[in-house]
């Protein structure tokens, strides 16, 4: 079977911030509008701290694929410990779209195993403190376009030219 597409979707600051201790340390409404949008409907894959820093509602209109080291009954999603657990259920998305949604180590394990066929990052204009970073040279040589721009950030469209 195929590898499905993945896409990974995150805002970071100039320096790859996308975090401070859980919490998102900015403030836009429609980039977060944008965000819930894009992955209505669709499989959101994340890592155990990221999922318990989101809102069970937020789980309703979406199925959660949650990465943990460690054994973890929660009923509303798959709880999978490895890149290989993870494909192994790739038959029950077929018809859905993958979105990694965070935190960073699980953007970087998809990444350094080259899994996302493309990327929407909203790049924040402004710089924040933080203690979770997206490292953004992974996403250097992947072709950009530009979707929207205001005059907090601008989201782009990153398509991974490697992606098999």
């Amino acid at each position: 079977m195929p590898l499905p597409s993945i896409t990974g979707i995150m805002a970071a600051d100039p320096r790859g911030m996308i975090g401070k201790g859980g919490e998102i340390p900015w403030h836009y409404p429609e980039e977060l509008a944008h965000f819930r949008e894009k992955t209505r409907g669709h499989v959101v894959v994340m890592g155990r701290k990221t999922f318990e820093t989101v809102p069970m509602l937020f789980f309703q209109e979406r199925t959660p694929v949650v990465f943990s080291r460690h054994a973890l009954d929660i009923p509303v999603c798959t709880v999978v410990s490895s890149i290989e657990g993870f494909l192994a259920h790739q038959e029950e998305w077929q018809d859905r779209k993958i979105f990694v949604v965070g935190g960073a180590d699980i953007a970087h394990l998809f990444l350094k195993h080259n899994l996302l066929t493309d990327f929407i990052l909203t790049k924040i204009h402004k710089s924040y403190e933080g203690t979770a970073y997206l490292k953004l040279e992974y996403l250097d040589a992947w072709e950009e376009t530009i979707l929207v721009t205001t005059g907090n950030y601008t989201i782009v469209h990153l398509k991974n030219p490697h992606a098999g």
